[in-house]
């Protein structure tokens, strides 16, 4: 008897200290034996893989070996020619989720699924995932700001057909466009002050990690670097250790380099007669700047320059434009400004995505704007378009009555 209940005590014992993993049961009707379904992390990058296996039947499962200490984001992957050797030419469909130390059930049609690379519809609706209490409490967060989502998507489609295109062509429909625009800031405003109060309530979960990275990311230059650490201060203790803070982290502080209220930096760049010159020698004192990022091979950035013409022409003697490129062929940057006929200020950084303009303006990606205050503060960046107009006209007012 005393064996038996030994044996029992210590069963007990064992089942209580077994590991909790998570458990993933997919259900992909449609799907063809042999498609691939990969696991990855991606809380930071690059991705992890956790896990991968092969469908049979419409089915597949995946099992940790350990337990997280955090939720992890995740993204599930299924490859429907996992012997397409061209990662390019393969048919890739995903989904994101956060994943909990749980049994978790995935459910989708397979012709239904989230491709893998962006799509004009969305279609995460889509997938029913359950298990998870942290996808809960985002998708939770989602469906809250799902009626101003979909808004600012709708209006951002009408921006592209009505501004956008056209612009393109060199058709700048102008008050249209600032319209747009305007209704657009002001649904922004609202999803931003939605992630910022579910942060706030939600301090302890990775679910606001995510939210504050995008908010970060999305609202360059728009927050101050007192606002910047409200944000990041205002998370518990114990969620200092995920890997997701670490991401989360350096965000913030490339975002403090270009926070609205910091002073521009003054950067040493090469003109048109070849000389090395500080920024701050083509700074008009007492006028609004702007810094206008670009390149000759950038497409988008070529497409932008009709309509700076257009701002130059207009505002061009009470808004100082300066154009910084980042070619690092002094003859293709040259020959585009003479194509583009620019004719307002022109700079280089020759050192390209390694120079002073990545680093010290955090430039990442190009065309990419900076508007300054007559003191040389940063007012808002990013901004084109449009976008750019609806600025100009709040600082200059009559000034900008021509746009």
């Amino acid at each position: 008897m005393k064996l038996l209940y030994f044996i029992v005590l210590t069963g007990l014992c064992m089942a209580c200290h077994q590991p909790r993993v998570y458990r993933i049961n997919g259900s992909l009707p449609g799907a063809l034996d042999g498609y691939v379904v990969k696991l990855y992390n991606i809380d930071t990058y690059p991705d992890v893989l956790l896990d991968s296996t092969v469908i049979k039947d419409e089915k597949f499962q995946l099992e940790g070996t350990r337990t997280f200490e955090y939720p992890k984001y995740c993204r599930l992957v299924v490859d429907m020619t996992p012997d397409e050797p061209d990662q390019r030419k393969k048919t890739l469909k995903a989904y994101r989720f956060f994943a909990d130390n749980t049994a978790m059930e995935f459910q989708c049609q397979m012709d239904s699924m989230p491709a893998y690379y962006w799509e004009a519809v969305n279609k995460e609706h889509n997938v029913t995932l359950t298990g998870s209490p942290t996808q809960d409490l985002y998708q939770a967060y989602k469906t809250s700001v799902q009626e101003l989502s979909e808004r600012y998507t709708a209006l951002r489609n009408e921006y592209l057909e009505v501004y956008h295109v056209p612009a393109l062509d060199g058709i700048l429909n102008t008050e249209k466009g600032m319209k747009i625009v305007r209704e657009m800031n002001m649904l922004k405003a609202q999803l931003n002050k939605a992630a910022f109060e579910f942060i706030k309530v939600h301090n302890n979960s990775v679910v606001s990690l995510l939210l504050a990275n995008n908010l970060l990311n999305s609202t360059r230059s728009e927050m101050t670097v007192e606002e910047i650490d409200g944000l990041m201060n205002g998370f518990t203790p114990a969620l200092q250790n995920a890997s997701m803070m670490g991401d989360v982290k350096k965000t913030a502080e490339r975002m403090r380099c270009v926070a609205r209220g910091g002073t521009y930096h003054d950067i040493v760049l090469k003109n048109l007669k070849g000389e090395n010159v500080p920024l701050s020698e083509y700074m008009k004192p007492g006028a609004y700047n702007m810094l206008e990022f670009w390149a000759s091979w950038c497409s988008p950035c070529r497409g932008e320059i009709p309509h700076l013409r257009h701002l130059y022409e207009v505002c061009g003697k009470d808004f100082n434009m300066i154009s910084v490129s980042i070619d690092e062929r002094d003859t293709d940057w040259k020959k585009a400004v003479q194509e583009e006929g620019m004719q307002w200020h022109q700079l280089c950084d020759q050192k390209g995505r390694k120079g002073p303009v990545a680093i010290e303006y955090q430039v990442s990606g190009v065309p990419y704007c900076i508007v300054l205050d007559p003191e040389g503060k940063i007012v808002c960046g990013g901004v084109r378009g449009a976008e750019l107009d609806v600025v100009v006209q709040d600082l200059l007012g009559e000034k900008a009555k021509g746009l």
